[in-house]
C-alpha cells in the first residue's frame, strides 16, 4: 500500500454484484483492477456473494488478491416454484455471514464502495440503515440505457433506483452511462471514473519478429453484444483483396458460431481462435499486436480499450455508448455500428499504413486517465471527501 497523501488509510468495503469466482472466472474482473487501485491508498476488502448450482450448503471462500481481501460466498441456487423467494433469503443469508467474518476481522467499514447496483446493492443500503456507513456506487451495466433492446426491466431499474438514491456520489465509467443514470436520479451527485488498467503490467514493448499487421479482438464473444459476426464478415471481404495480416480473436465465452464461420471464409486460417487467457496473455499478446478491434453494437467502456492503450496499440471500433470519450483521432478509428464496409475501409487504413500513431503519446494518454495509480487518487480523494 501506498501512503496516503492525505491521511491514515480507509477501511473501504466493495460489495460487488459482479466478481470473478469459480462461477464466473472472469465476470467483473474490472470490478476486481478497481479494488486494487483502491488498494493502493487504502485498506480494501471486498464481498460477493454467488448462487451456484455446484454448492449444496453455503460456502465462504476468503482469499488475498495483492492487497484486497476478498470473501466470495456461495449459496446452493434452487430452481422451481418458490425460487425467487428462497434464493433471495439464501442471498440475504450469504451475505451477513460473510459481512460478520469481515466485521471480526477489520470491524465496520468507514465507506462501502458498490459495484453494479442490481441485485446485491440492497445491503449497502442495510448497511448504511442499521450502522449509518455512506456508501457510494460505480455502475458498468449497460442496462441503464433505456429504450434499447438490452435494457433493464422496469422492476429492476424500479430496484436500482433505490440503491443509487441512497448513494452519496454516483460513479459511472463513463459519460454516456452517466447521462443514462440520470435519467433514474437526476438529483445526484455524479463523477465518472473510468475502467482501470495496470501500468506495470501493460507497457509498451518492441514487436519482434512482426512484418505484418497483427489485428487482435478480446471479448466476452456475445454475438447479439460484441458482433463477431459482423466482424468476420468484414474480415472475409477483406482477405479477398489480401492477405498479409493475421486476426486472433481470444475470448473466454462460447464462440463456436464464430469458427463456423470461419471455417467457411475462403481464407479463414488467417483467423486465429484463443481461449481464455490470463492478464499477463493478454498484456503479452496486446503488446505483439498492431490494432485492437471491435465491432459491438453497444458497450459502456470495455477494458480492453484502456489495457490497448496502455501498450501503445491504436483502436478501431464502432462509436457507440462510451467509446468516443477515449478514441479519438490520434488513438484510433472510429466506425459505425454494424456498417461492415467502414471496418473494411479501416482495416485497410492500417494495412497501407496510412493510420500513424504514437505508442508513447497514446500510453501517456493512459497513464493520466485509467492507471491504477490515478483512479487510486481519485478514489481516495472522493472517499475522504464524503467522509469529511
Amino acid at each position: 500500500m501506498e501512503q496516503s497523501s492525505s491521511d491514515t488509510p480507509l477501511q473501504v468495503l466493495f460489495i460487488s454484484s459482479w466478481y470473478p469466482s469459480e462461477e464466473h472466472p472472469t465476470l467483473g474482473n474490472f470490478v476486481q483492477k478497481h479494488a486494487h487501485s483502491a488498494a493502493l491508498l487504502n485498506k480494501v476488502a471486498v464481498i460477493t456473494v454467488v448462487s451456484s448450482e455446484k454448492r449444496k450448503t453455503l460456502h465462504i471462500e476468503k482469499r488475498i488478491e495483492r492487497d484486497v481481501c476478498e470473501y466470495v460466498a456461495y449459496f446452493p441456487r434452487k430452481t422451481g416454484f418458490f425460487s425467487r423467494a428462497t434464493n433471495y433469503l439464501r442471498n440475504k443469508r450469504a451475505f451477513k455471514e460473510t459481512f460478520e467474518m469481515y466485521r471480526a476481522e477489520f470491524g465496520l467499514p468507514d465507506l462501502v464502495h458498490v459495484h453494479v447496483s442490481f441485485p446485491l446493492g440492497i445491503w449497502a443500503r442495510g448497511l448504511k440503515k442499521k450502522f449509518g456507513i455512506p456508501y457510494v456506487v460505480t455502475e458498468h451495466a449497460s442496462g441503464f440505457h433505456i429504450g434499447t433492446d438490452h435494457s433493464y426491466p422496469r422492476s429492476i431499474l424500479l430496484f436500482c433506483k433505490k440503491i443509487l438514491s441512497g448513494a452519496e456520489v454516483i460513479l459511472p465509467v463513463s459519460e454516456d452511462l452517466k447521462h443514462s443514470l440520470q435519467l433514474l436520479v437526476p438529483h445526484k451527485p455524479f463523477e465518472v471514473i473510468s475502467n482501470v488498467v495496470d501500468e506495470h503490467l501493460f507497457r509498451v514493448q518492441e514487436k519482434v519478429g512482426i512484418d505484418q499487421v497483427r489485428f487482435i479482438h478480446i471479448s466476452t464473444g456475445i454475438d447479439s453484444i460484441k458482433n463477431l459476426s459482423g466482424m468476420l464478415r468484414a474480415v472475409d471481404v477483406l482477405s479477398g483483396k489480401r492477405q498479409d495480416f493475421t486476426f486472433d480473436i481470444v475470448s473466454d465465452g462460447d464462440v463456436e458460431y464464430a469458427k463456423a464461420l470461419a471455417s467457411r471464409m475462403q481464407h479463414g486460417s488467417l483467423v486465429r481462435f484463443h481461449a481464455t487467457k490470463t492478464t499477463e496473455e493478454i498484456a503479452e499478446m496486446l503488446c505483439q499486436s498492431s490494432c485492437l478491434v471491435l465491432f459491438s453494437n453497444y458497450e459502456n467502456f470495455p477494458c480492453v480499450i484502456p489495457e490497448a492503450f496502455m501498450t501503445g496499440v491504436p483502436v478501431i471500433s464502432t462509436a457507440v455508448n462510451g467509446i468516443p470519450e477515449h478514441v479519438h483521432s490520434d488513438k484510433g478509428i472510429l466506425v459505425e455500428k454494424g456498417n461492415e464496409a467502414q471496418l473494411v475501409q479501416a482495416m485497410e487504413t492500417f494495412l497501407e499504413r496510412k493510420f500513424v500513431s504514437d505508442p508513447e503519446k497514446i500510453r501517456a494518454y493512459a497513464l493520466y486517465h485509467f492507471s491504477y495509480s490515478a483512479v487510486g487518487r481519485k478514489l481516495d480523494r472522493i472517499y475522504r471527501k464524503i467522509l469529511g
